[in-house]
């Protein structure tokens, strides 16, 4: 289980990983700047990643919570 400030931690971070992949993406058509659907492919799996990694811990913890309320 995560600890609750790296949960909170990795949930910020997840939230905007897509945002900044898809401004990089803008950036490179804007500017030319190499490698732009690598970038944001990569940041977006990144982000699956971590989301999956969040919601796995998050049944964790509640399937632990549910086992000490008995």
């Amino acid at each position: 289980m995560l600890t609750n400030t790296v949960y909170d931690t990795l949930s910020k971070v997840q939230r905007w990983l897509p945002s900044l992949g898809l401004f990089y993406l803008a950036l490179t058509k804007i500017w030319g700047l190499p490698c732009g659907s690598e970038v944001n492919d990569t940041v977006v799996a990144v982000a699956t990643l971590l989301a999956a990694t969040l919601e796995v811990s998050s049944a964790r913890y509640y399937k632990e919570e549910a086992r000490l309320h008995e």
